[in-house]
């Protein structure tokens, strides 16, 4: 009996030293496990410390199209002197200056200056005339006049039709209309003015179409066709859009540049013809990013490019090729899709630098944003 009570208290005995030895043995690893994270992450932050902080944003493009930008003017579709076709004086003037027209509206009246009587006589001609002609056939047929005479007959019908034709066309040329819809530009005449056959009487402007005619360089005109679309800009800020309706075929001889002109249709809103134009014609549609100027850089070559941080937190350059610019920033292509651009202390870092990158606040992201939906606008 108490050998059993003293082999249960032996084995007791073991059981207590064996956990606590367990116990002491967990808490040492423990604490070495957390010493050597705190010597980790110290480490780490030592190593940090001694690098450049940069500011980086993840590069998302997005679709644009480019453009070739060409300066220019716009013009009315047609400009048309309008002429007398005869020789009289100015009776009346219906339509005033600056005035809007349809086609056969009446400009200007002429005096017919006795053409009326004229025509009442070249009337009575004709009648004399037929009767003649009907007189010859009769004795033709008879055989009381030779084929000369009745020759003769008809010869004298054709004459006086002929004059009465006439006259009647110069009395209808004392009346002047509108060959089209427009707009009376200049009205260099007076009531009473004497005018002459060919003298102009009005200035008509069509303003149903504009023509926008600039020049492009060689480098870039085999880029274009008859019938690309083009967004037409005008200094007033009126923004018309047409198509390419003639790309010149010969450079000319100055300049080297072609000559391009473009169609666009009225909107119904006044418009200056005359004044100056911006072309924007695309020509491609490309994959861009809007930076910030601070995101750009040069290389050792001059090329203009970016500095990128790659996986391994190593400062890289890469060049890009300019879309548009603002005053805000710059559409940019050639950025691989989900790159961090450096956008702040790209200038304080050198290629192959290992930097200390820290991501862009949404605030900024959407900063950036802004400054391309402001430029979209624009570009609108």
């Amino acid at each position: 009996m108490k050998t059993s009570i003293i082999a249960a208290c032996v084995l007791v005995l073991v059981l207590a030293l064996w956990m606590a030895s367990g116990l002491l043995t967990g808490d040492q690893n423990s604490d070495a496990e957390a010493n050597s994270a705190a010597v980790a992450e110290g480490t780490e932050n030592a190593a940090n410390e001694g690098l450049m902080k940069v500011q980086v944003s993840v590069a998302n493009l997005e679709s644009r199209a480019r453009e070739i930008v060409l300066q220019g003017q716009i013009e009315p579709a047609r400009v048309l002197a309008v002429r007398a076709e005869t020789s009289s004086t100015i009776e009346t003037l219906p339509i005033a200056k600056g005035q809007r027209v349809r086609a056969n509206d009446v400009i200007a009246t002429l005096a017919l200056n006795g053409r009326d009587v004229d025509l009442a006589e070249a009337d009575a001609q004709v009648v004399a005339a037929v009767s003649q002609q009907n007189a010859a056939a009769e004795l033709r047929k008879q055989g009381l006049q030779s084929k000369v005479q009745s020759q003769q007959a008809a010869a004298s019908l054709a004459s006086a039709q002929a004059q009465r034709n006439r006259i009647r066309r110069d009395i209808a040329n004392t009346q002047i209309t509108a060959p089209f819809n427009g707009i009376v530009n200049a009205l260099p005449v007076e009531l009473g003015e004497l005018v002459n056959n060919g003298d102009t009487i009005a200035q008509l402007v069509d303003d149903s179409s504009f023509k926008v005619s600039a020049q492009v360089a060689q480098q870039s005109v085999s880029e274009l066709k008859v019938g690309q679309p083009v967004d037409v800009e005008l200094i007033t800020g009126q923004v018309l859009r047409g198509e390419l309706t003639f790309v010149a075929s010969v450079a000319d001889s100055q300049t080297r540049s072609f000559t391009v002109e473009a169609k666009v249709r009225s909107t119904g809103e006044p418009i200056a013809a005359g004044v100056s134009a911006s072309l924007r014609i695309p020509v491609e549609t490309i994959d861009t990013v809007f930076l910030t100027p601070s995101a750009l850089a040069l290389g050792d070559a001059g090329e203009l490019g970016v500095k990128l941080v790659d996986d391994e937190d190593t400062v890289q350059f890469i060049p890009v090729s300019l879309l548009s610019t603002t005053i805000d920033g710059a559409w940019v292509s050639g950025i691989p899709t989900g790159s961090r651009v450096i956008t702040l202390g790209q200038a304080f870092v050198a290629v192959g630098e290992k930097v200390d990158p820290i991501e862009a606040t949404e605030q900024d992201t959407e900063g950036d944003a802004a400054s391309a939906g402001t430029q979209a606008t624009n570009e609108s």
